[in-house]
């Protein structure tokens, strides 16, 4: 969600009226404008920040993995975008301001000056252009752009992109997170989703990719030393592919400078250590139930709904996590959320209301699970003393997210970032626009929620829109296409001397609830 919303008429968008996350949207400025983000936390000047993780592919829009949200994090870095995001909203980035039509379908877009390409081009709004433009052919791989009808450079500074219909989120989901490509490497590529040659990761952000090494799944990126939003103080940033039960040993041992868990005992381990802290993300990452409702018994909303009464949520999450659990609301949006509605029906845990749904009939129904997924062991028991008799299928990544694609399951668990931003993530998932590989198995067919999804997804008057919102997580809290577990916190560890994490509103990007926004390597302030 953003603050920031075109008005009936056209107008000046304001770049500084945004708010925190718990707070209400607001209404733009008629005139206001700036060319500079807003100084946050002062970033730390090091050598290098070493960073835990997986191989996330190639990095070009058209081919970075989109096996979770490691991959888009690391294009962040290499690429930019039109805006971005700090911790109090959306900022200008490679747009210094813009305009929005009256019908909100067009965009004008003011590129900064004096932007160059990795390889010392020029950055214009022809580059811009030719970006959205290619990505109708072959598409950004993280987030569609499908919504856009063309792209115009009007001038070697401005450039107007053109909407097939008003899309809310457009400033947020497509601005602040489709990277823009330089159109001198790209437009004599015949297919981008295959191109390898040496200068097909040139970007203008903050880093430039040194070395990729595709067989160790890491990564060197060094600092852009001609970055236009300012110095780059950290000299280099390496992301390197450490197994996750090792990764604490090498924090400590100071082989690694940043790592997450989901496990909060991590902050008791590392309390009072003098070199490493603990930067807690806001709960954006959820761990639900996908349903497939197009297969007997899960067919029934009674069913379904017997299985949230039957699940005491609270107890598996603070088992799991061994922190203070954050229980889903059943309308799916998060309660940090500004969107999250209050109002939704709730389900305590409540062995009775599920038998009586059920009335007395005994079920079976099949959980495909990763096979480190503790939840489905503590499901198993709660399930059983309602009637209802869970197999437990364990499948590796790969085959999980092909059997989700397909719909070839009954019941999966998944976790996944996402939904800290805007809600149109919840019509994404059900439309079959989610990229996120572990976000996949969304199967609902329901004309009142398609229609209301659209209608978000068009309604860019604020109060309207929230309205709308409000409707869906009501529906979905009835219909439970989803069953939401509960939400988790990650908790990031980090060597302070090297490191300062940033808070980005709402998640980086599209809610990617991740500390290394790019603003915790520039020198700001």
């Amino acid at each position: 969600m953003h603050s920031l919303r075109p008005a009936l008429l056209a107008v000046l968008v304001t770049l500084t009226a945004c708010q925190t996350p718990a707070a209400p949207p607001a209404p733009p400025s008629a005139t206001a404008a700036v060319s500079q983000p807003r100084p946050v936390a002062t970033a730390v000047q090091a050598e290098r920040v070493r960073l835990a993780w997986a191989d996330a592919g190639v990095l070009t829009p058209f081919r970075v993995s989109t096996a979770g949200p490691g991959g888009a994090t690391l294009i962040s870095l290499v690429y930019d975008t039109l805006t971005w995001k700090d911790e109090t909203g959306i900022i200008p980035w490679l747009a210094t301001r813009w305009t929005i039509g009256p019908d909100a379908t067009t965009y004008t877009f003011s590129i900064a000056p004096n932007v160059v390409w990795h390889d010392g081009r020029p950055l214009t709004a022809a580059d811009v252009a030719f970006t959205f433009d290619t990505y109708r052919q072959t598409p950004y791989r993280w987030m569609t752009t499908e919504m856009v009808a063309r792209a115009e450079a009007t001038s070697p500074s401005e450039v107007t992109i053109i909407l097939k219909r008003p899309f809310a989120a457009f400033l947020e989901d497509i601005a602040g997170v489709a990277p823009i490509i330089p159109k001198h490497v790209w437009e004599s590529v015949t297919d981008p989703r295959t191109y390898d040659g040496p200068n097909a990761t040139i970007g203008s952000g903050p880093f430039v990719l040194a070395e990729y090494r595709p067989t160790e799944g890491s990564y060197r990126l060094t600092a852009n030393r001609r970055y236009f939003r300012g110095e780059v103080v950290v000299g280099e940033f390496q992301s390197l592919n450490i197994p996750t039960d090792t990764r604490l040993a090498a924090l400590q041992q100071g082989r690694i400078d940043l790592i997450n868990s989901a496990d909060a005992s991590i902050v008791d381990i590392l309390r009072g250590d003098a070199r490493l802290a603990i930067y807690e993300s806001d709960p954006l990452s959820i761990v639900r139930l996908a349903v497939n409702t197009e297969r007997a018994p899960l067919n029934r909303r009674e069913v379904r709904q017997a299985i949230m009464y039957a699940i005491d949520r609270a107890t598996i999450a603070e088992v799991v996590t061994k922190g203070a659990p954050v229980v889903g609301s059943a309308g799916v949006i998060p309660p940090s959320s500004p969107w999250y509605n209050p109002e939704v029906r709730h389900y305590p845990y409540d062995p009775e209301a599920a038998r009586a749904l059920l009335r007395g009939e005994q079920l079976t129904i099949e959980l495909l699970a990763d096979p480190s997924y503790r939840e489905p062991e503590l499901m198993a028991p709660m399930l059983q003393a309602v009637g209802i008799t869970l197999v437990i299928k364990r499948a590796d990544s790969a085959t999980r997210t092909a059997l989700l694609r397909e719909g070839n399951f009954q019941l999966a668990e998944v976790q996944h970032i996402g939904v800290g931003g805007d809600p149109d993530f919840l019509r994404r998932w059900y439309a079959g626009e989610e990229a996120n590989d572990f976000a996949q198995g969304s199967i609902f067919t329901n004309a009142e929620f398609d229609q209301l999804a659209r209608e978000a997804a068009a309604t860019v008057d604020v109060q309207q829109r929230r309205a709308i919102v409000n409707r869906i997580q009501a529906l979905l809290a009835e219909e439970l296409p989803t069953i939401v577990l509960y939400h988790r916190r990650f908790y990031w560890a980090y060597d302070r001397t090297v490191f300062a994490p940033v808070t980005t509103w709402g998640g980086l990007m599209n809610g990617i609830p991740f500390p290394h926004n790019k603003l915790a390597f520039l020198r700001r302030g």
